[in-house]
């Protein structure tokens, strides 16, 4: 089977997607676009079917990884990444409803469902790692940020797929491990803090999400959020972020003002969830509405997702050792959480965190 038949294949299905997404399932260019695709289908069957399979970075076309790294590729590997699904399989006998529910599906915000003729799914041999590999899921995700991270500036877009891929690391963890403090990473070096501590407050956002039972895609997406609410922090001087003491009035100014450039930044790129720049704007605007950005003036709440980011990073920030300030032990975070209930967090939210760490814990 020739890449340029797979490659003509996948470009006509993220055109119909497009089309779908801009348009309507009605519209001409979606319906010419996914026949188009079908008709493809018959070369590519390699004993009855074909399949597709995400595999680290790569997107693997039936045991054999697709090399070419064009739009289309690459925007076909992402979509699949954001709809959680790890492999798809089509089998001979696929019909044309089939086809065109599957590609609605990846166009919408609904979920993929398998059909007689196409599955989708996870890989299942990922969850089964050894239980030593937690560390290293979790440096992993930690790694990926980081290299994100790296390449990120205020007029570059963001690299989804790895931010995508580091959630994901974390994801698994939590499914490893239940303990999230043997998660959580410590911060080796001042350097580090940026990216182990976006990393910490995103699986302890997980974490307590985790508890009140949701999964999948709004899962993901919490995740993400609490990976990227300080993304903010790059329009702040170097000077301001890299000082080893107290910061005075002007740049504590400067300081609190990262909130609102993080979530502009953030609303301007494509792909990202609504709940990311929602996160990045009001995490530290306080259950009481006493906090930055001012919300009082015109009611506005925090949303219930910015009130867990919120917990988390406080809660990772106070056990980990600054220039200015040592570490508390868990009782003693645990003690002020409960002291900003009702002002600084949502009480609910206190509690419920702490009765989570109590039932993997014990008691403390």
């Amino acid at each position: 089977m020739s890449a340029e038949v797979v490659s003509k294949f996948i470009s006509h299905v993220m055109t119909a997607m497009s089309s779908c997404s801009l348009y309507s399932a009605m519209h001409p260019l979606f319906q010419e676009f996914s026949e188009k695709a079908l008709l493809l289908v018959k070369e590519l069957y390699q004993d009855d079917s074909f399949s597709f399979l995400i595999f680290d970075n790569s997107l693997i076309f039936n045991n054999v990884p697709l090399t070419s790294k064009g739009m289309h590729v690459s925007s076909f590997s992402k979509t699949l990444k954001k709809k959680k699904i790890e492999k798809v399989v089509f089998r001979k006998g696929l019909e044309v409803d089939e086809f065109k529910r599957f590609i609605i599906g990846m166009a919408s915000k609904g979920i993929v469902s398998s059909s007689p003729h196409l599955s989708v799914g996870i890989v299942e041999v990922k969850l089964k790692a050894p239980e030593t590999d937690v560390a290293s899921l979790v440096n992993d995700g930690i790694s990926k940020f980081q290299g994100v991270c790296q390449e990120i500036s205020k007029f570059k877009t963001l690299d989804m797929i790895g931010l995508d891929d580091a959630v994901l690391s974390f994801i698994s963890t939590l499914k490893k491990e239940s303990n999230v403090l043997r998660i959580v990473s410590p911060v080796k070096s001042y350097s580090d803090y940026t990216y182990v501590h976006a990393a910490n407050v995103s699986v302890l956002t997980m974490f307590q999400a985790e508890s009140f039972g949701l999964k999948g895609e709004i899962l993901h997406d919490i995740g993400l959020a609490g990976l990227l609410h300080d993304v903010g922090k790059m329009f702040v001087s170097s000077t301001v972020l890299g000082k080893q003491t107290r910061l005075n009035e002007d740049e504590w100014a400067d300081m609190k003002k990262h909130s609102v450039h993080g979530a502009m930044y953030l609303s301007k790129l494509p792909d990202v969830p609504p709940l990311t720049i929602i996160a990045a704007y009001e995490h530290h605007m306080k259950f009481d509405g006493s906090g930055y950005p001012e919300a009082r003036r015109w009611g506005r709440k925090q949303h219930i997702v910015s009130q867990m980011v919120a917990i988390a990073d406080v809660f990772d920030a106070l056990r980990t050792e600054r220039p200015y300030r040592r570490a508390l032990d868990l009782q003693a975070t645990s003690r002020l959480l409960k002291e900003g209930a009702g002002k600084e967090f949502n009480p609910v939210l206190v509690d419920s965190f702490l009765l989570s760490l109590k039932s993997v814990i014990g008691t403390f």
